[in-house]
């Protein structure tokens, strides 16, 4: 009899502080938050980003060698310097020093043409700059994704080691539990697969963890392998403007149009220039003769040319056409890259919006009713009302959930990235914007 009620006091006992050991896991998995020694801003990522990425290098320079170009177009040819040594003269003329001759001549384009060749080079450039700043557009929203990625691996492990830190005990309490003959060994069973579930997925985040963390690197111009530190806790993110706003906003900043414009203006000017070709260049020429050391009295001579654009019906009326067919291109491509960018505009918003929803849904709902299951399976549990199956499915929900709330705040950020991307402006610089306008 005394044994019998030693025994029952010892499970009692024993289910008391298993429930208390869970209660006070689950209080601290929720607010304790570990050191994290090494942490990386989002900031801090983009700003290397742009100072080191070689993409950005390479736009960078070729809107450099783009802007060179300018005065290159805008300049006249070399002139050419000729000597002529003539002895034949001299021995017709009975003289005993031969006859040199020094020329220098000069190829002078009608006016205009080297204005329209220098007004193309600078459009060219001004489509180099907008190219350069929309590489630089896209180097900050994969940064802005790969972070949010990288963040995401490392929530899901922190979830990850808190389910498994809740197992462990679970598994405990199971043995514990078979070892008195008050529960059963597929109940302990049961907690060693889960456990062994939960080990596979942390191999597979820290896999994921690698791959993220060397995609990051690779953006900001560093060793792969390289351990970059924890990211950072973000802000929630606000969005409440309209569709409208980012549409506007695409007409105004986004770069790619804005090269896309240049190259309208540079195949107008092309046009223009094609048209000038019917019109004549020139030559001019000046000539001294020498005969021995000295030069000879007034014998120089000048020279001026003009170039007769004889075949133009072959030659200049065709490249008009080629011009005017190019500019027709030109629109046509502005207004397909147009469509495109308000496309992704209109996709990126309606990720943001459903994502935002998703992730308000989990905070408010999901996640909370979860937890509550949980609790109340754990109760049930000591209290020998509710098995180990459900306790054990209830934790899983909340684990898998937790993960989901992740992934939502994951797309909801990538979303977010590619729709600033698209729109040519992030959301701090169209408040900014709103800010000056009411001033």
């Amino acid at each position: 009899m005394w044994y019998t009620l030693n025994k029952i006091i010892y499970i009692m006992n024993e289910k008391v502080k298993i429930v208390l050991l869970c209660l006070v896991a689950l209080f601290v998995s929720m607010h304790v938050v570990a050191e994290e020694p090494n942490i990386l801003s989002l900031n801090s990522a983009i700003s290397e980003a742009l100072k080191s990425n070689p993409e950005i290098s390479v736009a960078k320079r070729a809107y450099e060698a783009a802007s060179a170009r300018i005065w290159q177009a805008a300049s006249l040819q070399d002139p050419m310097f000729e000597m002529e040594y003539d002895k034949m003269t001299a021995d017709r003329m009975l003289s005993g020093d031969p006859m040199k001759t020094y020329a220098i001549s000069q190829e002078i384009p009608f006016p205009t043409k080297l204005y329209l060749r220098a007004k193309i080079a600078s459009k060219l450039a001004k489509m180099a700059y907008e190219n350069y700043k929309a590489k630089e557009r896209e180097i900050i929203s994969q940064v802005k994704s790969t972070y949010a990625e990288l963040s995401l691996v490392y929530k899901s492990i922190d979830v990850m080691k808190e389910q498994r830190g809740l197992l462990e005990q679970f598994s405990a309490s199971a043995t514990t539990r078979y070892s008195v003959d008050e529960g059963t060994q597929a109940d302990a069973l049961r907690a060693q697969v889960e456990l062994a579930k939960t080990d596979n997925g942390l191999i597979m985040l820290e896999q994921k963890r690698l791959t993220a963390q060397a995609r990051l690197n690779i953006l900001m111009n560093k060793d792969p392998a390289e351990e970059i530190g924890i990211p950072s806790a973000e802000n929630p993110v606000l969005f409440d403007r309209s569709l409208e706003k980012f549409y506007s906003a695409a007409q105004q900043y986004n770069p790619e149009l804005k090269a896309y414009r240049y190259g309208i203006e540079r195949g107008k000017v092309a046009y223009d220039l094609s048209l000038n070709e019917f019109m004549p260049d020139f030559v001019i020429k000046y000539r001294q003769m020498v005969q021995g050391d000295k030069a000879v009295g007034n014998m120089w001579a000048g020279m001026l040319g003009v170039t007769v654009p004889l075949w133009f019906f072959e030659k200049q009326a065709f490249g008009v056409k080629e011009m005017k067919a190019e500019l027709e291109m030109l629109k046509s491509d502005y207004r397909a890259k147009e469509n495109k960018i308000l496309f992704d505009i209109r996709d990126s918003y309606a990720r943001v919006e459903a994502n935002k929803k998703i992730v308000q849904l989990y905070e408010t709902a999901f996640l909370p009713q979860a937890d509550a299951t949980v609790k109340a399976s754990l109760k049930g549990y000591a209290s020998g009302k509710s098995d180990f199956v459900t306790l054990l499915d209830s934790q899983r929900t909340l684990e898998d959930f937790k993960i989901d709330h992740y992934k939502a705040i994951l797309e909801l950020r990538t979303a977010l990235a590619d729709l600033e991307k698209a729109a040519g402006v992030t959301l701090d610089e169209l408040e900014e914007a709103k800010a000056n306008e009411k001033k």
